[in-house]
């Protein structure tokens, strides 16, 4: 059989989504597993190095109008083939597919994302579900929620490929005068050691309403001692904007940061703290565990499943309890720090896109078994 990958992502900018299907398919490729990645004819995006992948260049466009009438085309005459689509829908139009679900929020709030989005995905999600031979989902939450807004689909049908982390590039960095934030128009952070940077506590995601940065700020208005810095920028897809003005000078929008200044902000941090209403995985947590920050997160399933004991746990809907469990850490950051450091180490060993990888490859071996068997 066949892999041949959607690579729509590929012409993306690097966010959440787009960051799964590119480990996801870099890993195949130590792993040394055949694919090949179908592209849009649009520039690949600078994010991706593809130097390890074989890439096929093909059709017009790179919106969802080639994922859905352009790319089938690419597979007229083809036989014993699997197309993948790691980022979403992939075209209804292709049966021979596995595609992914990373969570089902337009359906659990449909009040946070934008009527066209909400829409679009509400029509097409279950079309692309029934005719896809499998579907992959990023935790064991997922794949509840998808159980249960689709009922007509069965366990077996749905499979558990965990997200990861680069390892190489989120880790501690050596407590050094030569590993200063990286100043940029967007922030004026510029510690040296005459002027060294003021505690700080830390929150990466994207700028939605899910996202919860409303009872963040709002939380930590009485945050004394130190600042807080929200990563990230707004997404056209959801329904609101989040109003940046704050009435605190400690409260500061750094916008999207390249990666290496990531780390080192992760690195610099007082603690790491995730406010979410919900999530399909939840990503920047594991990310600030792997440099060595002290997570704070919302007590939702999810990040029980993927945190485990590794994070302190408060209520997002409760400003009061997110300021107190902030501010209980820094007081007592001396106490518990190296212990909550030592736990997010060992929590994600759990988490490797060569396992992810491994268990995506053994599931395709099974679904070509299966096609064997059912052709005899």
């Amino acid at each position: 059989m066949t892999i041949y990958i959607n690579g729509r992502f590929l012409t993306q900018p690097m966010t959440g989504v787009e960051r799964y299907a590119y480990n996801i398919c870099k890993a195949m490729a130590r792993l040394r597993q055949p694919f090949t990645v179908v592209c849009p004819k649009a520039p690949i995006h600078q994010d991706y190095d593809v130097s390890d992948l074989t890439v096929v260049h093909y059709g017009i466009g790179n919106s969802h109008f080639w994922e859905q009438c352009v790319l089938p085309f690419f597979f007229i005459g083809k036989k014993d083939y699997v197309v993948l689509s790691f980022t979403g829908l992939g075209s209804i139009l292709i049966r021979h597919k596995v595609m992914t679900v990373h969570d089902l929020s337009f359906l659990k709030n449909p009040s946070w994302y934008s009527r066209t989005y909400y829409w679009y995905y509400k029509f097409m999600t279950p079309l692309a579900v029934k005719t896809s031979q499998h579907i992959l989902t990023v935790s064991e939450f997922s794949k509840s929620e998808i159980l249960g807004f689709y009922p007509f689909l069965k366990a077996e049908k749905i499979s558990v490929v965990y997200n990861a982390i680069d390892r190489q590039l989120f880790k501690p960095l050596p407590p050094s005068p030569s590993h200063p934030l990286t100043p940029s128009p967007s922030h004026p952070l510029t510690p040296s050691p005459s002027h060294p940077l003021t505690p700080f506590v830390l929150c990466v995601s994207s700028i939605d309403p899910r996202k919860n940065f409303a009872r963040l700020i709002e939380a930590c208005q009485g945050l004394t001692g130190a600042k807080l810095y929200i990563v990230g920028k707004y997404n056209r897809v959801f329904s609101q904007q989040i109003q940046l003005d704050t009435t605190s000078d400690h409260i500061q929008f750094l916008g999207r940061v390249s990666d290496d200044e990531l780390v080192r902000l992760y690195n610099q941090a007082a603690c790491f703290v995730f406010p979410s209403l919900y999530e399909g995985f939840g990503l920047p947590p594991l990310e600030a565990m792997a440099c060595g920050c002290p997570v704070l997160v919302s007590d939702i399933p999810v990040e029980r499943e993927v945190c485990g004991d590794a994070a302190q746990y408060f209520n997002p809907l409760d400003p009061t309890n997110i300021l107190h469990t902030i501010t209980q850490y820094l007081n007592d950051a001396d106490v518990i720090k190296e212990k909550m450091r030592q736990k997010g180490f060992e929590n994600i060993t759990r988490f490797s896109w060569e396992k992810s990888a491994e268990t995506l490859i053994k599931k395709l071996e099974k679904l070509k078994k299966l096609d064997e068997t059912n052709c005899e």
